[in-house]
C-alpha cells in the first residue's frame, strides 16, 4: 500500500510558472529562516464543494489554484515531460509559485458534498495525524536540510530573513466523493533586516492527487502521513531551488 501511495504521489512533480519571483540569495551568505503558522489560519479545516460551478469560479478570477486538478491531469497527457507543457498547464501542477492574491476557487453545489458525518471524520483524521506528524515541523526539517547546503544558517548578522509561513490546509470535494487536498505556504524574504525593508513574497501550493474519501478515512493506512511528507518535501525543494537560483 505504501509503495502504491508513493507512486501516485510521485506524479505530482515540481512544476509551474510563477507570476511573481523572489530575487535569489547568493550562495554562502548568512541567512536566517523562521517558520510560522498564519494567524489567519483556523484549527477547523475547511472543506469546499466544487462539484458544481468550479468552471465559473475559476473564470471569475479565483487565482492560480482554481483549475489545479484539471490542469494537472491535462499535463499528464503530455507524457513524462508534462511539466514542460504550456504555462497554463504548468501553473496548475503539484507545487506552484503564484501571486500572493491567488486563491483556491470552489463552486457551490450539492452533488459532491460530503455528509456531515464523513466531513467530521475527515477533519478528525487530518487533525489527529497533525498531532503526531505536524506539517510545519516537517517543513522546517526539509527546508533547513536543503538550505544549509546553500547558505550559513542562524547567524547573528544575516543578509536576508526568510519567513516560511504555513497558510492553509484545504480540502475540496468533487463528484463521487473524490477529495482534493491543497497545502499553501507563503514565503517572504527581507533583504536588510536592520532597515525594515520591503518584503518580497511568493505563495507556494501543493495539490495532492484526487483520492476517494474511503482512502482518507482508512485508519489502517498511512496515506495521510505520506501525503503530508510529500507536500513538505516538494514545497521545500521548490522554495530552496527558487531562492538559491543563480
Amino acid at each position: 500500500m505504501k509503495q502504491t501511495i508513493g507512486l501516485i504521489l510521485s506524479l505530482n512533480l515540481l512544476c509551474g510558472c510563477a507570476t511573481t519571483q523572489i530575487k535569489p540569495i547568493p550562495r554562502g551568505e548568512a541567512v536566517q529562516i523562521v517558520f510560522a503558522k498564519s494567524p489567519q489560519s483556523v484549527d477547523v479545516i475547511d472543506i469546499k464543494n466544487k462539484a458544481i460551478g468550479s468552471g465559473a469560479a475559476a473564470g471569475a478570477g479565483t487565482g492560480a489554484a482554481g483549475g489545479a486538478v484539471t490542469g494537472a491531469l491535462l499535463g499528464l497527457s503530455c507524457g513524462p515531460f508534462f511539466f514542460f507543457c504550456s504555462p497554463v498547464l504548468a501553473a496548475t501542477g503539484a507545487v506552484t509559485g503564484a501571486g500572493v492574491g491567488a486563491g483556491v476557487g470552489a463552486g457551490v453545489g450539492v452533488t459532491g458534498q460530503l455528509s456531515s458525518a464523513k466531513a467530521a471524520q475527515l477533519r478528525a483524521r487530518m487533525m489527529g495525524v497533525q498531532q503526531s506528524h505536524p506539517l510545519l515541523a516537517e517543513l522546517q526539517k526539509n527546508v533547513n536540510a536543503r538550505a544549509q547546503k546553500c547558505w550559513k544558517l542562524g547567524t547573528d548578522h544575516p543578509v536576508a530573513l526568510v519567513t516560511v509561513e504555513l497558510q492553509d490546509l484545504l480540502f475540496s470535494t468533487t463528484r463521487d466523493e473524490e477529495i482534493d487536498f491543497t497545502v499553501r505556504v507563503l514565503v517572504s524574504v527581507q533583504r536588510d533586516v536592520t532597515k525594515n525593508t520591503t518584503k518580497e513574497e511568493k505563495l507556494y501550493q501543493y495539490v495532492a492527487p484526487s483520492s476517494n474519501i474511503s482512502v482518507w478515512l482508512d485508519e489502517s493506512s498511512d496515506f495521510i502521513d505520506t501525503v503530508l511528507t510529500s507536500a513538505s518535501q516538494q514545497i521545500a525543494v521548490q522554495i530552496v531551488s527558487d531562492l538559491a537560483m543563480k
